[in-house]
């Protein structure tokens, strides 16, 4: 029963990736976003973030996509039996956050908290990447060096994403 971890920085495509998956292999997925926060970007406790995803992770088969609340990571980690990296280049991912959030700046993200501004989410965001890129992602890198109990995917651009996924969709998902 596959129990999958997608984790990279902003706009890396997680949550996308997170709904195909879903949709290709009939198993939920859960976006951290939408656990981690309340309308108007307000994080929720983060005892109350544990406690929604142990939740999920007790479930026999689940997709998990998103990086919020780095202190949960290696439990995610742990729970896992795949874990697919998004590990794009810094610009890259800000480029795509930008043409996401320009994009959603007059309609409702469907992965974003009900009735939350995309602009106030903006400043939060490009410090949270970069906080991504600069601590978190060197850490995570190292963690999954040492990951025995799992397979571990990593990419380095949507064009390896995409051949990946034609691949894995040829042999019938066999992750």
């Amino acid at each position: 029963m596959p129990r999958i971890i997608i984790i990279g920085n902003g706009g890396t495509g997680k949550s996308t990736l997170g709904d195909f998956l879903s949709r290709e292999l009939a198993i939920p997925v859960t976006h951290l976003d939408q656990l981690s926060m309340r309308p108007g970007w307000q994080y929720v406790p983060e005892h109350e973030f544990v406690e929604r995803l142990q939740s999920v992770l007790t479930e026999p088969t689940w997709i998990v996509e998103g990086w919020s609340f780095h202190s949960t990571m290696q439990m995610r980690m742990k729970a896992a039996n795949v874990i697919i990296h998004l590990d794009y280049p810094v610009w890259y991912c800000y480029w795509n956050a930008l043409k996401r959030h320009i994009r959603y700046t007059f309609k409702q993200n469907p992965y974003d908290p009900p009735n939350s501004p995309i602009w106030k989410k903006t400043k939060k965001m490009v410090k949270a990447m970069w906080r991504v890129h600069k601590i978190y992602e060197p850490e995570a890198r190292k963690w999954l060096q040492e990951i025995s109990h799992a397979k571990v995917f990593t990419f380095y651009s949507r064009r390896e994403l995409r051949r990946m996924l034609k691949v894995w969709k040829e042999e019938g998902f066999t992750l």
